[in-house]
């Protein structure tokens, strides 16, 4: 009963802010479920992939996917995926003492810029490309931050949202709803080779994921049902104050071992 109400906790979060992924659920399994940093990576990463998959049937039939973006970012971003997912294994023992610290940085920095897109902004400036004629410096671009951006979801179940979503808002003159649709599409092209890596090493506590998923149904509902009470800003304040408090878990947990 525990992990299905840790599940409805995260689904409602996750449909009242829209963070997913390694911001909210893989500081849930590490930190307050107690699994190693592998296994918390590996059953993020599926959970994070089943999610979309629902969000992205919709975005499908609303027409918010842009195509030509969509596998730019997703196809780039899987050679980066699968390294970073080995690199978890690479580094044997002692990626549980190393990569906990990794993942409590990278979310403090996720936070301090939902934080500053909110305040600054990146909507406002002069996009630099095109998403209907992509040329060669807009793919090398690109290829250069998923690259980057691979590793690290391989690594800590970041940044496939958050990354992905400010890039593509600095990068590409896009409506917010397709870099929201598309976004959502990526994350599945990257999170299933990284996934599927993890899997391959450390397996997938089926069991666990079954009953997560069982109370997220509920709490998703209920939460993006929410949304219509909160405003925007108090939304963008709120994800970045729950992956703000993601981050000292973590960083507590693999200090005090």
């Amino acid at each position: 009963m525990t992990t299905v109400a840790v599940g409805f906790v995260l689904g409602y979060l996750i449909g009242l802010t829209g963070v997913g992924g390694g911001a909210l659920i893989a500081p849930t399994l590490y930190a307050i479920l107690g699994l190693s940093y592998q296994g918390a990576i590996a059953v993020s990463l599926i959970y994070a992939v089943i999610t979309k998959v629902i969000s992205a049937v919709q975005h499908l039939r609303q027409g918010s996917v842009l195509w030509r973006v969509t596998l730019l970012y997703g196809v780039l971003g899987i050679p980066g995926a699968i390294l970073g997912s080995r690199l978890v294994y690479w580094a044997g023992d002692a990626a549980e003492g190393i990569f906990p610290f990794i993942m409590a940085g990278m979310l403090a920095l996720v936070a301090s810029l939902i934080v500053w897109e909110a305040g600054a902004g990146v909507g406002g400036r002069t996009k630099p490309f095109s998403p209907v004629d992509l040329t060669a410096r807009s793919v090398m671009v690109v290829a250069a931050v998923q690259f980057f951006v691979g590793i690290l979801l391989g690594a800590t179940s970041l940044g496939a949202g958050s990354f992905v979503i400010l890039s593509m808002l600095y990068f590409f003159r896009m409506p917010a709803r397709q870099v929201v649709g598309s976004n959502i599409v990526i994350a599945i092209f990257m999170g299933t080779p990284a996934w599927l890596t993890h899997y391959a090493v450390v397996g997938i506590d089926w069991n666990l994921l079954g009953l997560l998923m069982l109370g997220s149904v509920f709490g998703s509902v209920l939460g993006a049902k929410s949304t219509m009470l909160v405003p925007e800003q108090r939304l963008k304040q709120a994800v970045a104050g729950l992956i703000y408090i993601g981050a000292i878990a973590t960083f507590i947990k693999a200090w005090t071992g």
